[in-house]
């Protein structure tokens, strides 16, 4: 694609993700390309899902400028006018030594969690304090970090202890403490737009001065599980609308870890969902 062309010509590639491309942008800044690849089970697709990296985009943008008052983040204001095609799809962020952490806050157990749960009673290698059954929600919110992999690799699941060893005390602590707090600001926020986020992750950099912000991305269906809320009714549906559906059609298609052509009515459907999402929570079209 010429934009993208334009993109490599211009500005010197820093880091190729699942999903995202990084580039150097100026001294102090990346350019960050979100691309309408689509990542399942540590793998990434080559084929793509149309307008999705501009959903994305607009979404962590959205999210990003909602919970400054908690911590701030890597955004930063695009004055230079790339394409519209681009404008739709890259954040301009300072640059920032990346935490090698995913801090990941379930509010409601589901996913792997309930996977693991089922096998031992165990989330993150912890005992539960009580009986759960699936999607139900926890008490409070929990935190369960995991190592963040390079890509091609996997994260691994670790309990705060080793966190702290990996980062030391305070860096943990501060993590654990903002994870929580935009978490729960976030899970009012949306239920009160008929969403339900069931668990998310976030990722942390250090600026400079060795501030903790806020990087990558925010509540985005990519990094959030997202269920409907019947607010009259006070009832949740379970179908989620977010990246577990292809996770799901992967699976009951038995999937051999092997690059696909994904079937266009799967495409239409991922995009639908996203969209849906981003709606709901924004109120935009």
């Amino acid at each position: 694609m010429k934009e993208i062309d334009n993109l490599s010509q211009n500005y010197d590639l820093e880091f190729k993700g699942k999903v995202r491309d990084i580039y150097n942008f100026e001294n102090d800044k990346l350019l960050i390309y979100t691309s309408d690849r689509i990542s399942a089970f540590d793998f990434t697709f080559e084929d793509q899902i149309d307008g999705k990296g501009k959903v994305l985009t607009k979404m962590a943008k959205f999210w990003f400028n909602k919970t400054k008052h908690i911590i701030e983040n890597h955004l930063c204001e695009n004055t230079i006018k790339l394409s519209n095609f681009l404008d739709d799809r890259c954040m301009i962020v300072k640059k920032t030594k990346v935490v090698p952490i995913e801090a990941i806050v379930r509010g409601h157990i589901a996913g792997s969690a309930w996977q693991t749960y089922k096998k031992n009673s165990l989330v993150n290698n912890e005992k539960l304090t009580r009986k759960y059954n699936k999607y139900d929600k926890f008490d409070e919110p929990i935190f369960t970090p995991s190592t963040k992999a390079e890509v091609g690799g996997k994260d691994i699941n670790i309990n705060l202890t080793e966190m702290k060893n990996i980062i030391g005390n305070e860096l943990t602590d501060k993590i654990y403490k903002t994870s929580l707090e935009l978490y729960k600001f976030a899970y009012e926020f949306a239920k009160k737009k008929g969403v339900i986020i069931a668990d998310t992750k976030f990722e942390f950099g250090l600026d400079n001065d060795d501030n903790l912000i806020l990087i990558d991305e925010i509540f985005t269906p990519d990094c959030s599980r997202f269920w409907l809320y019947d607010q009259e009714n006070q009832k949740i549906d379970f179908d989620a609308f977010d990246k577990q559906f292809f996770r799901d059609y992967l699976i009951e298609n038995k999937w051999d870890h092997k690059q696909i052509i994904i079937p266009e009515n799967i495409k239409n459907e991922i995009i639908s969902k996203y969209n849906t999402a981003y709606e709901l929570i924004t109120y935009e079209k």
